[in-house]
């Protein structure tokens, strides 16, 4: 390595580069959070997340997709009592707030973690 000094007689114009010096330009750090990854399988959210599989022990981002449960028939019996027989008690198998969401590996296929609602 060179030793490198700068004094009021340089004359350098930028862009300039003389042979045998190293430049190094250091930037900041990001200004946004590094992405969290959720190890505890029974704290998954019901988005996809960032966890480690289980089964490939790879890093990765769950695929997510609902399913029909026992939530979902106990609001539809709930609606139809209550007197929406018109095919508004149909509504809790449109939402996904009324159904399971299964979380699997996008890598191996697995099903890390059912998240049911009751």
């Amino acid at each position: 390595m060179k030793e490198v000094r700068f004094t009021s007689n340089d004359k350098s114009v930028p862009g300039d580069c003389t042979p045998g010096i190293n430049v190094f330009y250091v930037e900041a750090p990001p200004t946004t959070p590094a992405p969290t990854v959720i190890l505890d399988v029974e704290s998954f959210p019901t988005c996809p997340c960032r966890t480690q599989c289980p089964e490939c022990r790879q890093f990765i981002v769950t695929e997510t997709f609902t399913t029909v449960s026992s939530v979902t028939w106990l609001v539809c019996i709930m609606t139809a009592l209550i007197g929406c027989v018109a095919g508004c008690c149909l509504i809790p198998f449109c939402l996904d707030r009324f159904k399971s969401t299964t979380h699997r590996c996008p890598k191996c296929r697995t099903s890390i973690k059912t998240v049911k609602k009751l």
